[in-house]
């Protein structure tokens, strides 16, 4: 029959097991609190995260497709319900954008159940729903340099220079609004635009830091990292001792019993 394990083996035992499980995260606390430590220097402040993995984390990466038209000049784009005038947000939309024509004195965008008019720069005017005036909207186009509604009845409807009024029309001689591919170069400003520049390296290291970027127990993880760490301090200074006065002891005992 074997005796029982000294209390200092067991402290040994378990100071290496917790060491093992915490060491992982024990060096994310050391490296990213040498980092914020010098945030200036490292410029993480500076410096914007562009992994979509990330980005897609802290959900500012789009959902879906952009879906463009182009209008001359200029082109009206939505991506994730943001409605952009080139690379700058003007709106938010839940509804499907069906295409957007530059009239005389507006440009207008068709959505289901929606016009949308922004100024020639942009601006947004007004938001107007056509519940009440025809059925639903499946295309816009223009003609006579006014812009045209085909409704789901299916009927042609033409409003007047001030988009106040609409007409019946017949289906002839429309130019209809036709989707367009952004290049490479328009779609990352875009992105660049969507995502705000708003996610800094500094605070992905903040979040990594606290634990915030593992989700809501994400803190309570590096808080017992903390407290790992306390534990094998703790324990390492208590073997340290419990050695150190075991040879004493020893020595003790052997100068006295020779």
């Amino acid at each position: 029959m074997t005796g029982r394990k000294p209390k200092r083996f067991i402290a040994f035992l378990w100071h290496r097991r917790i060491g093992l499980v915490a060491i992982i995260l024990v060096i994310v606390l050391a490296i990213t609190g040498i980092m914020l430590n010098h945030t200036e220097e490292l410029k993480l402040d500076e410096n914007y995260v562009e992994s979509s993995l990330l980005l897609g984390w802290y959900g500012l990466e789009p959902e879906g497709e952009a879906i463009s038209y182009d209008i001359g000049e200029h082109v009206i784009t939505v991506l994730d319900q943001l409605v952009f005038f080139n690379s700058y947000p003007v709106t938010k939309t839940g509804q499907t954008f069906l295409g957007a024509v530059k009239a005389e004195q507006l440009i207008v965008l068709a959505f289901d159940t929606e016009l949308v008019l922004l100024t020639h720069d942009g601006e947004l005017v007004e938001r107007m729903p056509t519940g009440h005036s025809f059925s639903d909207i499946q295309r816009i186009g223009i003609k006579y340099n006014r812009p045209v509604i085909e409704t789901s009845d299916p009927l042609y409807y033409m409003a007047d220079e001030h988009i106040l009024d609409w007409d019946v029309i017949i289906n002839e001689d429309i130019s209809w609004a036709q989707k367009t591919t952004l290049n490479q170069t328009k779609m990352s400003v875009l992105l660049e635009s969507f995502r705000g520049r708003g996610l800094t390296l500094e605070r992905v290291v903040l979040d990594l830091h606290s634990g915030r970027l593992f989700g809501d127990y994400g803190t309570y993880l590096m808080d017992a990292a903390a407290v790992a760490l306390l534990w094998l301090s703790c324990s390492g200074l208590w073997v340290w001792w419990s050695r150190r006065m075991t040879q004493k002891n020893k020595r003790h005992f052997q100068k006295h019993h020779r």
